[in-house]
This record gives C-alpha cells, structure tokens and sequence, in this order.
C-alpha cells in the first residue's frame, strides 16, 4: 500500500504539468476561433455595409442614361452598356470583354428576366441589370470579379490588411495574456512551495532549527515538507543534546571542583597546622590526622566513582554479561549488608523466589549498581527504617524492587535525581552527603544492560526504587 501510494504521488507533477498543458492548449485553440470568427464577423459587416449603389444597376438607372454616374465603376475597370429595344449596343462606358455591337434576343430576354438587384457571374466578370420602362432601354453594368473587393472598401476605413492586423494584434495580446494565466497557476503550484522551503532553508541556516514548514500538497512537494521538517527534527534534536552535554559538562567540572575543594582544603589546613604547631599534644594530633584521613577518603572517593561514572559513560565501554540464576545473586549480595543495617538498626523484608530466574547479566557492574541502592538506604534512612527487596517475575521482564519507609526525597529532585552530583541534601559540605555519583552510576548501568530504573517518592514517604530488566536480552 505504502508503495502504491508513493508512485501515485510520483506522478502527481507531471499529472499537474499535462493538466496545465492542456488547458493552455484548449485556451490558445480557443482564443484562434473566436479570433477567426471576428474576422468573419467583421468581413461581413463590411460587405453588408457596402455601398450597393455603386455597382447595382437598379441603383444607377437615370432616364437619361448619359447622366448615370459611372466614375465608380470605371475606377476598377468596369463598364456600362445600354442595349435599346432593337438589341443594338447604343451607348457604352468602359472597356467591354467582347465589344458587342448587338445582342440575341434571346441574351436580351435572359438579361431582362435576371434579378435586378442580384448578381450574375459569368467569366471573370460580375454583371448587373435594369430596365427602364419609360425610354425602353437594359443598363448593363459589368465590373471583373477581381476588382469587386477593392470597389467595396476603396472608402471604407475597414481595409482588409488593417483588419488582419488588428486580429494579429488582438491575438498577440490574448496569447500573452494566456501565457501569463499560465505561468500564474505554475507558480501557485511550483513557485510557491519552493519559496516556502528556500524560507525554511534561510531559517536553518540562521540558526532557527526549531523551523518548520506547512504545505499540504499531495505531491512530491508534501513528500519534501515531510522530509524538511523530519531533517530539522534531528538537526534541533542534536543541537539540543550537544547544549545540553556541553552545559552539563560545564556543571560536571563545577561540581567536581566545589566537591573536591572542601575535602582538600581540610587536608591543606590541618597538614599546616601539624607542621606548624610541632609541640601539639599526641591527643590533639591524633584528632587533626583523623580529620586529614577523613577528608582524604572522601577526596578519594569521590574521585574513583568520577572515574568509574567517566568509564560507564564512554562510548567504548561495554558490559560484559553471563547468564547467572539473579536471585542467588541477589540473596549474596543482600547478605554482604546485613551486618550493617543491623548495626544501625534498619529492619529488612525480602522477597526472593527460592526457583532460580536465569537471565544474563554483568555481576560485577550489576553488583555496583544495586549495591549503591542498598548503602543508600541504609546510609540517609533513620534507626528502625525498613528495607524491602522483591523480584517480580513476568514472562519477559524482572522487576527488582527496593523499597523504604525512610525520609524519602521531595518529589521536585526526582526527575534530576539519577544525574550527576544530584543531592537531596543541598549542603556540600554535609558529613552524610555521598559523592553525588552513586545513582547516576546506578543508572547508566542499569541502562547498559538494557533495562530501565524509575523512582516513586515523596518527602518523609520514603523511596520504591524499581529495576526492570528485559529476561531475554542478552540470551545465547
């Protein structure tokens, strides 16, 4: 179906060429009929409109025929004959074809019983008869096919190459103004769209990725409007993620800096002090090396979890994992701990099936990343908090659950929680705070082994942190 309906839009601008094509062709055909038909139109008015006086003898026919005006007639080669009752030629005007001197009667009668105001063509000449009654004479008047034309519009202002000009003229107008109605629609449907992408385009380039534009055609112009925005999508995506990693290692070098400035200023100040002050009393010294010994764990600290959050987070690192019966780890790990929250007195409920789960995961890293969890609780959760561990077991997904009725965390840091140098306690110099990196650890690896960690707290509510891990994603 997608393909069908791909190669229908192919063919959407050349369908829309062929159209336009077309119409321009039925247009110019028929502004060429009305054009001709004009031309008949006025070549009509114009021999309606002749003076019919001029050649008709009914219209030149004077009792005394000496006295008819023949001036017309002569000017285009014309003649008149006036035949009496005898048949005899007794007056002439013109250059007759024949020179008759006398006709038949029976021609005589033929000319008689023609229409009058008709003409009889005959040869290369037009004739026109009349009898007059009174004196008994024929009017005979003879014009040459010819020069009938030039006899209509000698006077007249519609000449015949005036009139083929002024079609030509209007033909010419018509045609560009058909040309111009074209080009209009060509460029509602192809100048148009390409305007709006060039418009899209500059704006890119100034820096504006968060363009987009709107064009509802159907055709390939569609198809490049959902291509050019699909583009500036991924280009504002990227800029986006590089804003956003610049600025967060910008952030990561602050909080390193703070972070590391307390614990060594300590180390610096009371190193001074001991050189110093040689005569302080073994007690006192002892008080100050602690202090320096504190310090300088906590510098270490903080600097083998940047190293390890720095390594998790290099594009070339990767989990090693194997597949492993997760809950037998997971009871292990457990046991590693619980000396120390019965040393501060955190009471514990776990809920491990005793039926192995097999899936494959990196013990080491997965170990780092839960253990984090558990310290956590056990560390900022007061006396006679409770810690539950349970796994859930579903048909492709393990859900490993930690969850306390502690001090829990304010609902406004949860969305910033798993990021880098992230403390509830906003203090740095807190004697309770971590390095910041633990659950930021905890998620990358989380994620490295293709699962996900979310968390549902509130302050004074405790904390339900939640794994899930997909069963089969590292099987063999």
């Amino acid at each position: 179906m997608i393909r069908k309906k791909n190669k229908r839009r192919k063919r959407k601008i050349a369908n829309l060429l062929l159209r336009n094509y077309v119409f321009l062709y039925f247009l110019m055909t028929f502004i060429l009929v009305v054009c001709l038909i004009i031309i008949m139109y006025v070549t009509s008015i114009s021999i309606k409109n002749i003076d019919q006086a001029r050649i008709v003898a009914t219209h030149l026919m004077k009792d005394d025929y000496k006295t008819i005006d023949v001036s017309k007639i002569l000017d285009v080669n014309g003649f008149i004959e006036i035949i009496d009752k005898n048949l005899n030629v007794i007056y002439k005007q013109g250059n007759t074809p024949d020179n008759k001197k006398k006709y038949t009667r029976k021609d005589y009668h033929e000319m008689i019983l023609s229409h009058q105001d008709a003409f009889e063509y005959e040869d290369d000449y037009i004739y026109s008869f009349a009898y007059n009654k009174n004196k008994e004479f024929l009017l005979v008047v003879g014009i040459p096919s010819k020069n009938l034309q030039s006899l209509y519009t000698k006077d007249s202002k519609l000449k015949p190459n005036i009139i083929l000009k002024s079609i030509l003229f209007f033909y010419m107008i018509t045609l560009v103004l058909g040309i111009l109605l074209y080009s209009r629609l060509t460029s509602k449907n192809f100048v148009t769209p390409l305007k709006i992408i060039l418009n899209g385009v500059k704006r890119i380039t100034d820096g504006d990725y968060s363009t987009r534009i709107s064009l509802k055609s159907e055709n390939e112009f569609g198809e490049l409007s959902e291509a050019f925005n699909l583009m500036a999508a991924k280009i504002e995506e990227e800029t986006n993620l590089k804003e956003k990693s610049e600025k967060n290692r910008r952030k990561l070098i602050m909080d390193i800096s703070h972070d590391l400035k307390n614990p060594l200023a300590s180390v610096i100040g009371y190193s001074d002090l001991l050189i110093k002050n040689p005569s302080i009393d073994e007690k006192e010294k002892i008080k100050y090396l602690s202090v320096i010994e504190n310090n300088s764990i906590r510098a270490n600290d903080l600097i083998k979890d940047l190293f390890e959050y720095s390594k998790l987070e290099s594009t070339d690192f990767s989990i090693s994992p194997k597949e492993g019966d997760i809950c037998e780890f997971l009871r292990e790990l457990i046991a590693a701990y619980i000396p120390q929250m019965e040393g501060k007195n955190i009471h514990y409920d776990f809920d491990i099936p005793e039926e192995g789960i097999i899936i494959s995961f990196d013990h080491k890293n997965l170990d780092r990343a839960i253990s984090n969890l558990i310290l956590n609780s056990i560390k900022y959760n007061p006396s006679g908090t409770t810690l539950k561990i349970k796994i859930e077991n579903m048909q492709y997904k393990l859900n490993i659950i930690f969850e306390d009725n502690g001090i829990g965390i304010p609902k406004e840091l949860v969305k910033d929680i798993f990021e880098p140098f992230v403390r509830v306690d906003s203090s740095r110099n807190s004697k309770s705070g971590g390095t910041g990196l633990g659950l930021a650890i905890t998620k990358t690896i989380i994620e490295k082994h293709g699962g996900i960690i979310h968390l549902d707290t509130d302050k004074d509510k405790g904390c339900k942190f939640t794994i899930v891990l997909n069963k089969n994603i590292f099987s063999l």
